[in-house]
C-alpha cells in the first residue's frame, strides 16, 4: 500500500528534527554543517535548471582565478543563491524584502521575464509557517508562490522554501545581516551564518536519484519527501565528521600554553569555516604575520586546508568545506546538454506555467496540505493536554 501524504511527511519531520537537534548542541557545529550544506545546495539549484556549475567554481570565481571554465553568468547566480541561504532574512515581519531578494536572483538565473508585483497575495505566502511541520509549512509556502507565480521561477520556488522553513523553525535575523554582507571579499563563501534552516531541496532531487520540483503536483511532492528522507539520512554522516573536527580543534586549543593566540583563531574558525589571513587577523586582533604563523600551525595540525596555493589571495577553510570545494566537473560553457539536462527539462503538469497544471489541481494540492496540517495541528493539541494532566 503506497505510503500516504502524512507517512512521508512524518517520517521527513523526524529526521528533519534530529538533524536539527544535532545543530542545537552547539553553535560551532551548526555553523559548519550550514556553511557546508548551503555550498551544495547553491551549486544544485543553480544546476537543476540545466546549466553545469561545480563548488569549484566558486572558489575560483571568489579567488579570481583567470582559469575559470565555468559560465561566469551561472556561477554569479550559484553565489547570489549563497547568500541567500546564507541569511535569508526574516520572511515573518519582511516578507516583502525576502520575496524581492529571490525575485531579483530569479530573473537573472532563469528569464528576463518579471514577476508579479509584491502584491498583498503574493506576500502572504509565509502566513502558514507557525513551526507546526516546518517541511510541509515549507512545501505548503512553495506550491502557493508557484501559483501566484505561474511557474515562472523554481529557483525562486526552491529559496521561497528554504526562506519558509528558516521562519518555521523559529530562528529569523533582520534584514540588516544581509546589508552587512554586502563588502564581504569572500561574497557568500565566507561570514558567519544566520539561518535555521535543515533541510536542502535541490539535493533533495538530485542525490542518489533524479527527481522533478514541482510543489503543485501531489506525485511530484511524494518524491520529493523521499529524498529529503533520504538526503536527511546522508547529512548525518557529515555531521559525524564536522563533530570529530570540533573535537580535535578543542584538545588543540587545550594543549596551547600560556597567552598563544591559538585558540582564538581556532574559535574564529569554528564560526566562519573559510577565512582569509586578513580576515583572522582582523577576527582576534593580530597582526597579518600573527595570523599567518597561527593559520600554518593550523595547516600541520590538520584543522585548516589552504585552499589557493599562492603568493596573494590565500584563502584557509576546514577541511570538510575544502573537501567540498575541490570537487570538480568536466568543464562546460553555457547550457548543458548532458543526460542530466535533458532529463531536468519539464514534462507535461511538473515544470510549465500553472495552467498546464490546472487550477482545480492546484487547489486540490493546497487543500491536501492544509488537511495535513490540521492533523498536525490536532496531534499537537493532543500532546499539549497530555503534559497539562
Amino acid at each position: 500500500m503506497p505510503e500516504s501524504l502524512f507517512d512521508l511527511i512524518l517520517g521527513a519531520e523526524v529526521r528533519a528534527a534530529r538533524i536539527e537537534g544535532h545543530l542545537a548542541t552547539d553553535p560551532v557545529i551548526a555553523a559548519q554543517w550550514r556553511a557546508e550544506a548551503a555550498v551544495a545546495e547553491s551549486v544544485a539549484s543553480i544546476g537543476l535548471e540545466d546549466i553545469r556549475v561545480s563548488e569549484t567554481d566558486l572558489l575560483m570565481r571568489v579567488s579570481e582565478n583567470p582559469e575559470i571554465h565555468a559560465d561566469v553568468r551561472a556561477v554569479e547566480d550559484a553565489l547570489s543563491a549563497l547568500r541567500f541561504l546564507r541569511s535569508p532574512g526574516d520572511p515573518g515581519d519582511e516578507p516583502k524584502t525576502v520575496l524581492e531578494r529571490i525575485a531579483r536572483l530569479a530573473a537573472r538565473a532563469e528569464t528576463d521575464e518579471p514577476l508579479p508585483d509584491m502584491d498583498l497575495e503574493l506576500q502572504n505566502v509565509f502566513q502558514h509557517c507557525k513551526g507546526r511541520a516546518p517541511i510541509l509549512e515549507a512545501i505548503r509556502a512553495s506550491a502557493s508562490y508557484a501559483a501566484l507565480t505561474e511557474r515562472r521561477s523554481p529557483v525562486g520556488e526552491r529559496l521561497v522554501f528554504v526562506a519558509a522553513e528558516h521562519l518555521s523553525r523559529g530562528r529569523v535575523v533582520g534584514s540588516s545581516s544581509h546589508a552587512a554582507r554586502q563588502d564581504d571579499p569572500l561574497r557568500g563563501l565566507g561570514g558567519r551564518v544566520d539561518a535555521s534552516w535543515v533541510v536542502l531541496p535541490s539535493l533533495a532531487l538530485t542525490r542518489m536519484k533524479f527527481r522533478i520540483w514541482s510543489p503543485l503536483n501531489p506525485q511530484s511532492v511524494r518524491d520529493f519527501l523521499r529524498g529529503v528522507s533520504g538526503i536527511l539520512d546522508q547529512e548525518l554522516g557529515r555531521l559525524i565528521a564536522i563533530r570529530s573536527w570540533h573535537q580535535q580543534a578543542n584538545e588543540i586549543a587545550h594543549s596551547a600554553h600560556g597567552r598563544s593566540r591559538l585558540p582564538d583563531a581556532i574559535s574564529a574558525f569554528g564560526v566562519e569555516p573559510i577565512l582569509t589571513s586578513a580576515a583572522l587577523a582582523e577576527r582576534i586582533g593580530v597582526t597579518p604575520r600573527g595570523a599567518l604563523n597561527l593559520l600554518d600551525k593550523m595547516v600541520s595540525s590538520g584543522l585548516l586546508v589552504e585552499l589557493t596555493r599562492r603568493r596573494s589571495a590565500r584563502i584557509w577553510s576546514t577541511p570538510g568545506l575544502a573537501a567540498l570545494l575541490a570537487k570538480r566537473v568536466t568543464p562546460s560553457i553555457g547550457r548543458s546538454s548532458s543526460k542530466f539536462g535533458q532529463e531536468a527539462k519539464p514534462g507535461p503538469g511538473t515544470h510549465s506555467d500553472v495552467s498546464g497544471e490546472g487550477r482545480a489541481a492546484v487547489e486540490r494540492a493546497l487543500t491536501e496540505f492544509d488537511a495535513v496540517l490540521e492533523k498536525v495541528d490536532g496531534i499537537l493539541a493532543r500532546i499539549g493536554d497530555h503534559r497539562h494532566d
